[in-house]
């Protein structure tokens, strides 16, 4: 029989304290939120294509941004053939997604974030930046919208890479979230206790409905 070191890798298990029951702990946080993950990433996907359809239906097929042509091209290459818009939406990454999303500066028709509170999901977190002199700017729903776009697209990478969501930074007696990101030299971030609460929020934002046929552990 072999030992669990070599089946699991002796790095991913320090990760984990050396306890192999928090390594299945993670695992099982990770199959309770992917189908919210999983419905936001579908949700995106499909307004960012209802905003992008208005102008131009055939968007994907005649477009003129270079990164997205790269990622068709891959597309392409994996399945060796040309494939139909529906097709090539489905297969974008939610990289592209988000990266679509800002470049074509569709934050403020994709959602309203402005009642969103990020302190709600870490007690480290602003709701504003520093602008000269020190002076607070507080987050517009631009801001908003990127932050939470980025820390969705962190969330979801480091739970398919079956990463330890759990885990904190350590830093001058305190502990930090690591699922983060920067705007405006401002960090956000999630604590592994609110990443439920994260993306309930989310959820709500766009449909309140959604929360019946997302919430864990239903009866």
């Amino acid at each position: 029989m072999k030992n669990l070191e070599l089946l699991l890798s002796k790095e991913r298990l320090e990760s984990y304290n050396d306890n192999i029951k928090e390594h299945f702990d993670n695992l099982i946080l990770i199959a309770e939120i992917t189908p919210k993950l999983a419905t936001l990433e579908i949700i995106l996907r499909n307004l960012l294509d209802n905003e992008l359809s208005k102008e131009n239906p055939k968007w994907i097929e005649q477009t003129q941004d270079e990164e997205l042509k790269a990622d068709l091209e891959k597309i392409k290459q994996r399945k060796k053939k040309t494939l139909n818009h529906n097709q090539y939406l489905s297969r974008l990454t939610l990289g592209a997604i988000v990266r679509m999303i800002k470049k074509n500066k569709l934050q403020n028709r994709i959602i309203n974030l402005r009642h969103i509170r990020f302190k709600d999901y870490d007690i480290s977190n602003r709701e504003y930046y520093y602008v000269a002199k020190g002076k607070k700017s507080y987050f517009n729903n631009i801001n908003k919208v990127d932050i939470v776009l980025s820390l969705l697209q962190n969330l979801r990478n480091r739970c398919y890479h079956w990463e330890n969501i759990k885990k904190l930074r350590y830093i001058n007696n305190t502990y930090f979230p690591r699922i983060t990101t920067e705007i405006q030299n401002t960090s956000t971030g999630i604590h592994p206790s609110k990443i439920d609460l994260f993306l309930m929020d989310i959820l709500n934002c766009f449909n309140d409905e959604l929360i019946e046929y997302c919430r864990i552990n239903k009866a």
